[in-house]
């Protein structure tokens, strides 16, 4: 039998169901309507897609489409209850899905019922912002501190270009390996690219092949036939399918495991360990590293046939001392963030943004993260606060500072030389720090002269054969 929606039903103003229906598959809910007697009159496609079920359900009756799934069927008896009730369950394996049955003056059961998928609404709350439900403030780790990439793309062209050329690539379905130091961002620019041809259903799963000792990465990536208790065991690949599949750290992959991915993506097909049949995988695969992959395949531990099955497209990641323009914008950033959970912003004052400013960054964004985190909890307490920013140019290494600072029984020193060493070690690391003499003396507040005269002085600085002091002597 079939239903047509109700003649001029508030909701939608429609009068026939193929009206409604065009103006239902607008919407980017599930959303069922029912009869009196729980019947479905109308659907939309996304209602279909979400409990996996195919268009022609108008005529059914809602009891009918998940039989087995006891939070629906409570769902559709509600009775006598709250005209508005919730429940979340998954149906057949799939995304997990929150259902609202929403009831008329009248009724007992449900007239309209709307289903969402639980990530999608995750992820609409991530992008509104830093603030979860009930106005509560999140944890830093779920907070907005991704990268506004459309505000560093304008800052730094040399980012544009490396971003436009991954979003090229992945257009065309190219395989991507992303590389770069340490504390880059190598992750966040693989879910740029992701999100940059998916939409917020398709899933972004990170294998971080570090965490894998030798024989657990196979059983983690392609899943497992038959566990230790019996049960099927889904790998990160199957969860990956219609989405990207994020292999970070790659270049940690144990090479007895490498044979096998290389077969996944020489032909598309995966199988779980200890199963009989393949499966073609539709899944993207993006790789990130901060290791020399060739020099690895030369040294014989990285298969070169792997490599290059990775690496169709190579996208270096600039590290932050070469991206300048970026520090002050990424400060503000990070200081916004962390202004959410304080009572009182913190304003970072003017000297410690200059030094940032000229602070090489070896630990690169994740550092600066690191340093603004930390003046966010001392910026109140100046003695600490300048520690942190002390912390920066603290010389390591120096001869003689080791340990606890004990000197050896009889040792004897000369303070002057003790003195003109550290301050060599001082200045050599502030050089190497901001890279260059001026900005070493703007941080260590001297003017260039001192610095230039300070490491003629040491004997590393000299010419190989002698060198002549102001006076005209060599030494």
């Amino acid at each position: 039998m079939t239903h047509a929606i109700w003649p001029e039903h508030p909701l939608f103003g429609a009068t026939t169901a193929a009206e409604a229906a065009a103006r239902l598959d607008l919407l980017d809910d599930g959303l069922l309507c029912l009869s009196p007697d729980g019947v479905i009159v109308s659907a939309n496609s996304e209602a279909c897609r979400i409990l996996d079920l195919p268009a022609a359900i108008v005529g059914q009756q809602a009891g009918s489409l998940l039989p087995e799934i006891a939070e629906w069927n409570d769902l559709l008896s509600a009775g006598d209850g709250p005209r508005r009730r919730d429940v979340v369950f998954r149906p057949r394996g799939g995304p997990l899905i929150m259902a609202t049955a929403h009831h008329g003056a009248a009724r007992t059961a449900p007239e309209i019922i709307t289903l969402r998928d639980v990530e999608i609404i995750r992820h609409r709350r991530e992008r509104a912002g830093g603030v979860g439900s009930g106005g509560n403030v999140r944890f830093l780790s779920a907070n907005r501190t991704r990268p506004d990439f459309a505000s560093q793309r304008r800052l730094c062209p040399a980012l544009h270009q490396m971003l436009s050329r991954g979003e090229r690539a992945t257009r065309e379905g190219m395989r991507l390996l992303i590389t770069g130091e340490s504390g880059v961002g190598k992750s966040e620019v693989a879910r740029f690219l992701h999100a940059s041809v998916a939409d917020a259903r398709d899933p972004f799963i990170v294998v971080n092949c570090a965490s894998y000792p030798e024989g657990r990465f196979d059983e983690a990536l392609f899943g497992q036939e038959k566990g230790p208790d019996g049960d099927l065991r889904p790998g990160l690949l199957e969860q990956a399918e219609g989405g990207t599949l994020f292999l970070d750290e790659v270049g940690e992959i144990p090479l007895g495991a490498q044979a096998r991915l290389l077969g996944f993506l020489e032909d598309g097909l995966a199988m779980r360990i200890g199963g009989l049949q393949s499966r073609l995988a539709n899944v993207r695969v993006i790789a990130a590293t901060n290791r020399d992959l060739r020099q690895m395949v030369r040294e014989g531990r990285f298969r070169a046939d792997l490599y290059f099955r990775l690496a169709v497209i190579v996208l270096t990641v600039p590290p932050l001392r070469d991206m300048p323009a970026l520090i002050g914008h990424l400060t503000d950033r990070f200081l916004q963030t962390f202004n959410q959970r304080r009572r009182t912003p913190m304003i970072l004052p003017a000297r410690y943004r200059d030094l940032l400013e000229d602070y090489s960054f070896p630990g690169n964004i994740r550092e600066l993260v690191n340093i603004v985190q930390k003046a966010a909890i001392f910026v109140d307490d100046a003695e600490s606060i300048e520690a942190i920013f002390a912390d920066l140019l603290a010389p390591m290494d120096i001869p003689g500072t080791a340990g606890d600072g004990a000197l050896p029984a009889g040792a004897m020193f000369d303070l002057r030389s003790e003195l003109r060493r550290y301050e060599s070690a001082l200045i050599d690391k502030a050089i190497r720090i901001h890279g260059s003499k001026r900005k070493a003396a703007k941080a260590l507040g001297v003017n260039i002269g001192t610095i230039v005269r300070k490491t003629a002085e040491q004997p590393d600085a000299a010419q190989p054969d002698s060198t002549t002091n102001k006076r005209g002597n060599t030494t």
